[in-house]
């Protein structure tokens, strides 16, 4: 399933692969979305790809419009976000965001009595909720 926090890690990776153009991971990174957003053009209605190409990665907008584009097009159609979540983890990991991209999800419900809920993502250390334990 596509859900919000998979279009945050897509957004993610989408910024840093053009903010990291100009090295050579972020040129492999943003020359790879290029391709998957052109299968993303050719799959939408109303758009070609003269709609789309060429992006400047050092333009905030035209990223934008083709960050939209692709987390458009995962909306629509399962196998597009299955490889769009795939070039997320891949990217992601190249660019060193890979704990950004994580799944992780926690749900609280039914009838459980819960006075302090925690999550997050790697953690180096311990956690403290305040007392230590009783003496």
């Amino acid at each position: 399933m596509f859900d919000a926090s998979t279009a945050q890690a897509v957004a993610a990776v989408v910024t840093a692969a053009a903010t990291g153009a100009a090295t050579e991971a972020g040129r492999e990174a943003w020359t790879s979305l290029l391709r998957l957003a052109r299968r993303a053009v050719r799959r939408s209605p109303g758009t070609s790809e003269a709609d789309l190409l060429p992006v400047d990665p050092r333009d905030p907008a035209q990223v934008r419009t083709l960050a939209g584009l692709v987390l458009e097009e995962a909306a629509r159609d399962d196998d597009f976000a299955a490889a769009l979540e795939s070039w997320t983890r891949v990217v992601g990991a190249r660019l060193g965001l890979a704990p950004q991209v994580s799944g992780v999800h926690n749900e609280v419900t039914g009838n459980a009595q819960v006075t302090t809920v925690i999550q997050a993502g790697t953690v180096q250390g311990g956690i403290s909720f305040g007392q230590g334990p009783p003496a």
